[in-house]
């Protein structure tokens, strides 16, 4: 499923990707310490789990990427839940509605899997834009670092 809107267009991430610019438009949110082998190591185990990976390309470069896993779950009569993971927007591409039209691409492949719900995780700066969104807040995130 790919998305176009004004000049932008919404696919999903291939290898290829990680010469465009992906790396860069992750680092907006923490430094990237991988080697380009190592990069592409981790692109083929997402593949092999299922983690769908998408971009927002302008002019072939990528101005940010978001992420989406779809969980089976025993629970809710074997219900589906997304989890959206990694939304990112380069710092020079921040601020046009880019992290909106990702984030909302991937509530509608979350909707094509028949989804009854969507996680996800963020800084409590970004509260409000996922508030714009539609998102709400619920429960607390635990973590242990190991």
């Amino acid at each position: 499923m790919s998305h176009e809107t004004s000049g932008i267009s919404i696919r999903l991430m291939d290898a290829t990707d990680l010469g465009r610019g992906f790396l860069d438009a992750l680092r907006a949110l923490k430094p990237i310490e991988l080697t380009e082998q190592q990069a592409i190591d981790v692109y083929r185990d997402r593949l092999k789990s299922r983690i769908r990976t998408y971009v927002a390309v302008i002019d072939d470069r990528i101005a940010g990427t978001a992420s989406v896993f779809i969980e089976p779950k025993f629970i809710n009569s074997g219900g589906v839940v997304g989890h959206i993971e990694d939304v990112a927007v380069h710092p020079g591409f921040q601020k046009h509605g880019i992290g909106r039209l990702l984030v909302e691409h991937l509530l509608n492949v979350c909707r094509e899997f028949h989804c009854y719900k969507v996680i996800l995780d963020c800084a409590e700066g970004v509260i409000p834009f996922y508030e714009k969104i539609g998102f709400h807040r619920w429960e607390r995130a635990m973590r242990i670092d190991l």
